[in-house]
């Protein structure tokens, strides 16, 4: 299994993405030579990235439960605890699986505003690598729990000479390994999606 200290923290990706979205309405409070309309449609534009910045800090919740039972679960792989491995996964898919569905909730909020600017549909796509991260997360548990099953099964019953648990378990931890590293693409996507929005805002100054 990969070092767990490469695991991505989505918290620290909600936090970088609301420094951007504060910045931003900094930027629109000092744009000069702005006509009526333009201060209007601007001012709708930060207000609905607002709303959109509250409901990613309601989704950090989920998210912290999340990685916390898959610790939990990494510990216990350590100690050889592999029924405990699969409690923690079980329950950390829950709570990536509502990350997840918050995200695409925020996702189609935005969608629904109709507004044409290039900033929504960064932070839209934006949306879509966190979504995919927090998958990966997910498929990484499942994974994760299958192979904790795998090696239950070789190391605490009498199992016969050919049995190939472990080889099973093996193999679970491989494709668990391939998920992390999923992920791990789609954070360094994520990071230069990011400095796509800085470079959106600095633009507007």
């Amino acid at each position: 299994m990969e070092n767990n200290n490469q695991i991505f923290t989505t918290e620290r990706l909600l936090t970088t993405l609301i420094i951007f979205i504060l910045l931003s309405g900094n930027i629109f409070f000092i744009v000069k030579w702005k006509t009526t309309d333009d201060f209007s449609q601007e001012n709708y534009l930060l207000k609905t990235l607002m709303k959109a910045d509250a409901d990613l800090s309601k989704i950090s919740i989920d998210s912290q439960k999340a990685e916390s039972y898959y610790a939990e679960a990494s510990y216990s792989y350590e100690d050889g605890l592999y029924k405990s491995v699969e409690s923690n996964c079980r329950l950390a898919r829950d709570y990536y699986s509502e990350e997840s569905q918050g995200y695409k909730k925020i996702k189609a909020e935005l969608i629904s505003k109709e507004i044409e600017d290039k900033l929504i549909n960064i932070y839209i796509e934006s949306l879509d690598l966190l979504s995919d991260i927090t998958n990966n997360m997910y498929e990484a548990c499942e994974h994760f729990e299958s192979a904790a099953r795998y090696y239950d099964k070789y190391y605490n019953t009498n199992v016969a000479y050919d049995d190939t648990s472990y080889d099973m378990g093996t193999a679970e931890i491989d494709n668990m390994n391939e998920k992390i590293r999923e992920h791990d693409k789609n954070v360094n996507e994520y990071n230069d999606k990011l400095e796509e929005y800085r470079i959106e805002l600095s633009k507007r100054m």
